[in-house]
């Protein structure tokens, strides 16, 4: 395979949209190893999106590298890469067609019982079997007849089906309440047990998990480490922690 290992790498990264004299990313390094977990936390604004599209060659950097396996993105064949790497955006697009074709959409010969898995896995599988068709049942132009929450979990199941190597999630849980959130998140964890994979959130428990966070303030790496070193020193992320558990247990009285 031409891109035998699936580790990220960041070295020296910035980028500026062109249309901007400020610098969108500053300065970001960082090593995922292959199967590692990355969470990218931060205000709105700080450059989460970014950083994961960087991954994905939706942008290239103004300057440094992104690297995958060992190998710079531009040195990867597009087609390649694309095969490698699954993205599931914060607006999930879904096409006016059976919730069962969204699902396994882009994957070849797949059956009822993987598109069943992985909506399972994702928590939504008893919604689809109360719809009156099931499974067959159409969505409208962009899947209006369905809700955020629901939306964004079709689409994370059509990228769990696809295997991809380098699993890219933006933020994709902002829609589903917190206990729901936690239960996918145990899900994945064993889906994707072989997968590196990147996760940009606002709620502190969707990162909690990871081999590495990264906090962004402006563009820049603030603070990184993980959930036990960032919540043992003072900054946003130990603040952000805070607060949610205090509001996680008073919705819970």
């Amino acid at each position: 395979p031409l891109v035998p290992h699936h580790g990220v790498s960041f070295r020296g990264v910035s980028f500026t949209f062109d249309d901007s004299s400020e610098a969108t990313l500053h300065d970001i390094t960082f090593d995922l190893p292959e199967g590692g977990t990355l969470g990218v936390v931060g205000p709105t604004g700080s450059g989460k999106t970014t950083l994961l599209n960087l991954v994905a060659r939706i942008y290239d950097p103004t300057t440094g590298a992104v690297s995958l396996g060992g190998r710079t993105l531009p040195g990867i064949p597009l087609d390649e890469l694309t095969n490698h790497i699954g993205v599931v955006p914060q607006e999930a697009f879904l096409f006016s067609t059976t919730i069962e074709r969204n699902v396994a959409l882009g994957s070849a010969r797949v059956d009822d019982r993987l598109v069943h898995e992985a909506a399972t896995v994702v928590r939504i599988h008893d919604e689809i079997t109360e719809f009156r068709h099931g499974y067959r049942q159409r969505v409208g132009e962009r899947g209006i007849t369905l809700s955020g929450g629901q939306k964004q979990r079709i689409a994370l199941a059509r990228a769990l089906i696809q295997r991809p190597p380098v699993l890219i999630l933006d933020d994709v849980l902002s829609a589903v309440d917190a206990d729901t959130e936690a239960s996918i998140l145990d899900g994945l964890a064993n889906w994707t047990d072989e997968q590196t994979v990147l996760i940009a959130s606002h709620r502190i428990s969707s990162v909690r998990h990871a081999n590495l966070i990264l906090v962004l303030d402006e563009g820049r790496v603030v603070q990184r480490g993980t959930h036990d070193q960032l919540t043992n020193q003072p900054g946003f992320y130990r603040d952000l922690h805070q607060r949610q558990t205090l509001e996680d247990e008073l919705e819970n009285l």
